[in-house]
């Protein structure tokens, strides 16, 4: 009988030991984004453990967290479109200020350019509120354990001065610097973010009628969920840019998401002699160039000078701006179109896209197109 109890006692201590383990693989959960062919079955997910982050608004997707065995069940049932795993997205380029006269915007400057009045959302890692060469209008967070969109890491005040950077005879100068900043917070204090978030910032940014959204981030992952989103977005009038990533040179291209999805303007980086830099990715879905290289900027607490992509993506978002303000009947499509059209070329389109970002260029188009149509309808009625 003695035997026996110890017997028992021994299964009982290995089978203790062992099912933690194996209840632990069972209930593992990650983060995926679900996508229903209709309408969104919130109880569907429940009923497989899911625990839903977020809901959208304008796209029938969840974010949700979900064990290896749901996934591998949702993904059978006929109301479900798709589900993929919410990638992360990364700041581009943090390594290490000559930008204004090199694309003519100093030129549209004195012409009264300035962005007053334009949106311009920073999706990134937040903005430093408190720096006093930037004004943030508002905005929002979307990172877990923030209570506001600070800016803890840098990447995103940079990108900011480059758009905004006040024209207050100090520190610096930004392309657009009366333009309205909005911070959309959608990447953590290491620059690292998921496109759950990213999403969640995108309809933040149309229900607040955010007319340019810049994105200085990236990943190597595709999503439907937040082409979507993007595509929701440009679709109901917002520019939206981004860079197009700080990979080098392929032969099959490097360019990132989403900076390679249609609905996108994607960007690359030149330096100050108009060669690409050597980190700028490049792909057929390549659009346009702009400074990149040595790119001084407001940083929490001073000044730094950043090189990447993500320095290059704000200038044709301030450019765009510039055209919104004094053109404010072009629609973002035509704005789009202009700045392809009045780039300057500067090699193979692989890897320079349609050229260097010109804001002069862009406004004497729209300028001598209007005086163009002017004289032919005055012809007309003569």
């Amino acid at each position: 009988m003695k035997k026996i109890l110890s017997l028992l006692s021994i299964l009982i201590l290995f089978i203790t030991f062992i099912n933690p383990e194996i209840s632990e693989a069972e209930t593992t959960k990650k983060s995926y984004l679900i996508s229903f062919n209709n309408d969104i079955n919130e109880k569907l997910i429940h009923k497989h453990g899911g625990n839903i982050k977020k809901k959208y608004k304008f796209i029938p997707v969840v974010s949700a967290n979900l064990t290896d065995k749901a996934v591998q069940a949702l993904s059978k049932n006929p109301n479900i479109s798709y589900i993929e795993k919410d990638a992360q997205v990364h700041a581009m380029g943090q390594e290490i200020g000559w930008g204004i006269p090199h694309i003519n915007a100093d030129d549209v400057n004195q012409l009264g350019g300035t962005g007053n009045g334009v949106k311009i959302g920073v999706m990134d890692t937040g903005i430093d509120y408190t720096h006093e060469d930037l004004k943030v209008v508002g905005g929002e967070t979307f990172i877990e354990g923030t209570s506001d969109y600070m800016d803890d890491n840098g990447h995103g005040s940079h990108v900011a001065g480059i758009i905004s950077a006040l024209n207050n005879n100090i520190g610096m100068l930004g392309v657009a610097s009366e333009a309205d900043l909005y911070a959309i917070k959608v990447l953590n204090q290491n620059g690292d973010g998921n496109y759950s978030d990213v999403i969640a910032g995108i309809e933040w940014a149309i229900l607040n009628n955010i007319n340019i959204i810049n994105m200085s981030f990236g990943s190597n992952s595709e999503s439907l969920a937040l082409q979507n989103a993007l595509d929701k977005a440009y679709n109901g009038g917002t520019l939206i840019v981004s860079s197009a990533g700080n990979n080098g040179y392929s032969k099959k291209g490097s360019i990132t998401y989403p900076a390679k999805y249609s609905s996108v303007i994607s960007v690359g980086a030149v330096n100050q002699n108009n060669y690409k830099a050597e980190f700028s990715s490049v792909g057929k879905e390549l659009e346009l160039v702009a400074p990149g290289v040595q790119i001084n900027s407001t940083v929490p607490g001073g000044y730094a000078i950043y090189d990447g992509t993500s320095m290059a993506a704000p200038y044709v978002s301030s450019v765009g701006a510039l055209l919104i303000q004094l053109k404010p009947d072009l629609s973002n499509i035509e704005i789009r179109e202009i700045l392809n059209k009045t780039s300057k070329p500067l090699g193979n389109s692989f890897s320079y896209g349609n050229g260097l970002i010109d804001a002069f260029n862009a406004i004497n188009y729209v300028n001598t197109n209007e005086r163009t149509n002017s004289n032919t309808k005055e012809n007309k009625k003569n």
